[in-house]
C-alpha cells in the first residue's frame, strides 16, 4: 500500500510549509507540482514565467487551507 504524504509543501507541515514558501515559494511551488505529477503547472510556476503568482496562491491556500489546493 502507498504511503500517504501529508499536506504542505513535499508532505511537511502546515507552519514549516508557510516558512519555506516565504524564502523559496518559486522553486518548492515547482518541485511540489512535479512531484504531483501536475506538468504543465510545473512549468508555469517556474520563476521566469508565472511563478510570482503561483508563489501568492501557494501562500494564501497554505495559509486557509494547510494544503495546496489551487493549482496544484
Amino acid at each position: 500500500m502507498a504511503k500517504k504524504r501529508g499536506k504542505g509543501y513535499l508532505g511537511l507541515g502546515q507552519i514549516i510549509s508557510i516558512i519555506l514558501c516565504l524564502f523559496f515559494g518559486s522553486i518548492l511551488g515547482f518541485v511540489e507540482r512535479l512531484l504531483r505529477g501536475k506538468l504543465l503547472g510545473a512549468i508555469l510556476a517556474l520563476p521566469f514565467i508565472l511563478g510570482w503568482l503561483f508563489w501568492w496562491i501557494d501562500l494564501i491556500t497554505l495559509i486557509i487551507h494547510k494544503d495546496l489546493t489551487v493549482l496544484a
